[in-house]
């Protein structure tokens, strides 16, 4: 019985391993579903930058070039790294997008850190023009090329930083007149996927199940005709 429950506890556990989240996430930034619109002053939080998945696990139509990926911190100062991420490539895609209500004066700063379960493949944080077209969330509305991204010049500084593994990126934002963006592009997880985007349990996870209750189901035929053996030995003449 022992080894008949180890087996369906592993197949439980394949399961529910199948649908743990793609990300943690701390300080000023939220999970959201992708808005209608991220266009100035449509979608505005006072308090949190928003992220919200675009693509999951998609093939990119096209090359793209993405402006940072090498680990280390970024803010204007330092010398960005960009590259080509071939056409065909299996990727994810967030948006991280901060907009406020504000006289476009006062800045709110916003500090927070995304990890992700993916390697970092690239970020694109000042031209859009072709990961909008490859990248964007179906029914989301962007802003223009000059209409969003960071602002290496302004004196209080945007920043972010990939982690040295590129699973983690942290970031900083100085928030006023124009929205903050940033697209992070992470390697597509190979799980193959629902329509709602969660994960779809490998067939050997059922494979494990029937495993289980097969073998349940024969131990219990082998109880029952040691049982029965065991009855005609104690009724047999002597």
């Amino acid at each position: 019985m022992k080894s008949t429950l180890t087996i369906m506890a592993t197949g439980t556990i394949l399961v529910a391993a199948g649908y743990t989240s793609a990300m943690s996430l701390s300080g000023d930034v939220n999970m959201v579903h992708s808005p209608v619109s991220v266009q100035d002053g449509d979608r505005t939080n006072n308090h949190k930058a928003l992220l919200f998945t675009e693509q999951n696990n998609t093939a990119l139509g096209g090359n793209l070039k993405v402006e940072a990926y090498l680990p280390g911190k970024y803010d204007g100062l330092a010398a960005t790294a960009g590259r080509t991420l071939a056409a065909g490539r299996t990727v994810s895609s967030y948006m991280l997008h901060a907009d406020v209500d504000s006289d476009g004066v006062t800045p709110v700063m916003m500090t927070g850190s995304i990890s992700f379960n993916e390697k970092i493949l690239g970020v694109i944080f000042g031209n859009f023009d072709a990961s909008d077209a490859l990248l964007g969330a179906p029914g989301t509305s962007y802003e223009s090329t000059s209409g969003h991204g960071l602002d290496f010049n302004d004196p209080n500084g945007d920043m972010f930083r990939i982690s040295k593994n590129r699973m983690r990126f942290d970031f900083s934002f100085t928030v006023s007149g124009i929205t903050d963006q940033i697209r992070i592009i992470t390697a597509g997880n190979t799980t193959p996927s629902d329509s709602s985007g969660n994960p779809i349990p490998e067939p050997v996870t059922t494979t494990l199940l029937a495993m289980g209750l097969g073998g349940l189901t024969l131990r219990r035929r082998h109880i029952e005709g040691s049982t029965k053996r065991l009855n005609v030995t104690r009724t047999a003449p002597t």
